[in-house]
Protein backbone atom coordinates (compact mmCIF):
# COMPACT_ATOMS: atom_id res chain seq x y z
CA UNK A 1 0.00 0.00 0.00
CA UNK A 2 2.85 1.79 1.00
CA UNK A 3 4.96 1.90 -2.49
CA UNK A 4 1.17 2.75 -4.48
CA UNK A 5 0.62 5.48 -2.24
CA UNK A 6 4.56 7.20 -3.14
CA UNK A 7 3.79 5.92 -6.78
CA UNK A 8 0.19 8.04 -6.73
CA UNK A 9 1.97 10.66 -5.81
CA UNK A 10 4.63 10.69 -7.66
CA UNK A 11 2.46 10.37 -10.77
CA UNK A 12 0.48 13.11 -9.74
CA UNK A 13 3.03 15.58 -9.15
CA UNK A 14 4.37 14.46 -12.59
CA UNK A 15 1.13 15.31 -14.51
CA UNK A 16 0.41 18.26 -12.73
CA UNK A 17 3.78 19.57 -13.45
CA UNK A 18 4.99 21.86 -16.46
CA UNK A 19 9.04 21.98 -16.37
CA UNK A 20 8.66 25.33 -17.75
CA UNK A 21 6.70 26.95 -15.41
CA UNK A 22 6.90 28.42 -11.69
CA UNK A 23 4.96 26.62 -9.11
CA UNK A 24 2.14 28.71 -8.34
CA UNK A 25 0.99 28.37 -4.57
CA UNK A 26 -1.91 25.63 -4.96
CA UNK A 27 0.90 23.22 -6.77
CA UNK A 28 3.90 24.48 -3.91
CA UNK A 29 1.12 23.47 -0.78
CA UNK A 30 0.19 20.74 -2.95
CA UNK A 31 3.86 19.52 -2.83
CA UNK A 32 4.59 20.48 0.60
CA UNK A 33 1.52 18.47 2.24
CA UNK A 34 2.84 15.43 -0.09
CA UNK A 35 6.24 15.57 0.37
CA UNK A 36 6.26 15.79 3.67
CA UNK A 37 4.38 12.26 4.13
CA UNK A 38 7.28 10.59 2.09
CA UNK A 39 9.62 8.96 5.06
CA UNK A 40 13.55 10.42 3.59
CA UNK A 41 12.21 13.05 1.34
CA UNK A 42 13.45 15.89 3.40
CA UNK A 43 16.09 15.91 5.84
CA UNK A 44 15.39 15.23 9.47
CA UNK A 45 15.89 18.08 11.62
CA UNK A 46 14.50 21.50 9.94
CA UNK A 47 16.49 24.11 9.21
CA UNK A 48 16.60 27.85 10.82
CA UNK A 49 13.48 30.25 9.32
CA UNK A 50 16.42 32.17 7.86
CA UNK A 51 17.80 29.52 5.67
CA UNK A 52 13.73 29.39 4.91
CA UNK A 53 13.64 32.52 3.65
CA UNK A 54 17.27 32.51 1.82
CA UNK A 55 15.84 29.28 -0.30
CA UNK A 56 12.34 30.63 -0.78
CA UNK A 57 14.03 33.96 -2.13
CA UNK A 58 16.62 32.18 -3.93
CA UNK A 59 13.56 29.93 -5.91
CA UNK A 60 11.59 32.74 -6.62
CA UNK A 61 14.63 34.98 -7.96
CA UNK A 62 15.33 32.14 -10.49
CA UNK A 63 11.33 31.90 -11.63
CA UNK A 64 11.25 28.44 -9.92
CA UNK A 65 8.09 29.54 -7.80
CA UNK A 66 5.88 32.15 -7.98
CA UNK A 67 6.07 35.46 -5.41
CA UNK A 68 2.33 33.89 -4.14
CA UNK A 69 3.64 30.79 -3.27
CA UNK A 70 6.77 32.64 -1.44
CA UNK A 71 4.43 34.26 0.55
CA UNK A 72 3.14 31.49 1.55
CA UNK A 73 6.27 29.05 2.13
CA UNK A 74 7.05 31.99 4.06
CA UNK A 75 3.99 32.10 6.50
CA UNK A 76 3.85 28.05 6.93
CA UNK A 77 8.05 27.36 7.01
CA UNK A 78 7.97 25.39 3.82
CA UNK A 79 10.72 25.67 1.44
CA UNK A 80 11.59 23.99 -2.09
CA UNK A 81 14.28 21.54 -3.12
CA UNK A 82 15.96 22.31 -6.15
CA UNK A 83 17.48 19.92 -8.22
CA UNK A 84 20.81 21.18 -9.42
CA UNK A 85 20.85 18.97 -12.66
CA UNK A 86 17.34 20.25 -13.97
CA UNK A 87 16.63 23.32 -12.23
CA UNK A 88 13.44 22.30 -10.99
CA UNK A 89 12.08 21.64 -7.62
CA UNK A 90 12.26 18.43 -6.16
CA UNK A 91 10.82 18.76 -3.40
CA UNK A 92 9.05 21.15 -0.52
CA UNK A 93 9.68 20.70 2.87
CA UNK A 94 9.15 21.84 6.06
CA UNK A 95 11.84 24.01 8.03
CA UNK A 96 12.04 25.53 11.39
CA UNK A 97 9.35 28.48 12.32
CA UNK A 98 11.33 30.20 15.34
Amino acid sequence: MRKLTVAFTGFLTIASFDSFAALNMQQYEFRALQDAKIPGRCVYSPISYNQVKLRIDWALGQGLITERASYWGKAYGYYPIVDMFSNQVAAVCKGDLT
